[in-house]
């Protein structure tokens, strides 16, 4: 087994990490070291309101596509959807 060497600080930098993604100090560094995906976890909260806003989007979109929203440009509202996602990506 080989091991390597971190400050403290780097320790605790590196635990951070680790906490947000939802992974062990051990899994964090493998996955970093081998270049394996490492994705920070969205906490509950926030999933739950970007959802609703997903939601809400979608909803609006739609009676823009019925044209029930006047003076709504589509394309308006397709950029806001687009941005939304590329966030949560």
């Amino acid at each position: 087994m080989k091991r390597f060497r971190v400050t403290p600080d780097e320790v605790s930098k590196i635990e951070a990490k680790a906490e947000l993604a939802g992974l062990n100090f051990s899994e964090y560094c493998r996955r970093a070291v081998l270049n394996k995906p490492v994705v920070e976890r969205v906490p509950v909260e926030l999933r739950q309101q970007l959802g609703g806003a997903g939601n809400n989007l979608n909803q609006l979109t739609k009676l823009a596509n019925a044209g029930k929203l006047p003076g709504v440009g589509i394309e308006a509202l397709n950029e806001l959807v687009n941005r939304l996602l590329e966030t949560l990506r």
